[in-house]
């Protein structure tokens, strides 16, 4: 059902009980219907649309203690080489 005043989409709500009819742009109410079932359902454009990504919980990773150690050897000299790089991109602007 759209709004008699400005056409927008009135949606439903719950008040006192009862189901009303409100639009959502200027506020307008009426009693609905109780025999009928509403329903709300949205579409989004796929250009709309945006990527999530889900955490979960952390598992053993399985790695030795020379791994982990290897690992953070690694981290370590990316970190330098990475504020190095920086360095002279901030000393060049």
């Amino acid at each position: 059902m759209f709004c008699p005043r400005c056409g927008s989409v009135m949606v439903p709500t719950r008040k006192d009980g009862s189901i009303y009819l409100k639009c959502s742009k200027c506020g307008y109410e009426v009693k609905g219907d109780e025999s009928k079932k509403y329903n709300i359902r949205h579409q989004v454009e796929p250009s709309k649309r945006v990527l999530t990504a889900v955490a979960s919980e952390a598992r053993e990773s399985g790695l030795t203690p020379e791994e982990r150690e290897m690992l953070r050897e690694y981290y370590e000299v990316f970190l330098e080489e990475f504020e190095r790089s920086e360095g002279e991109e901030s000393e060049s602007d």
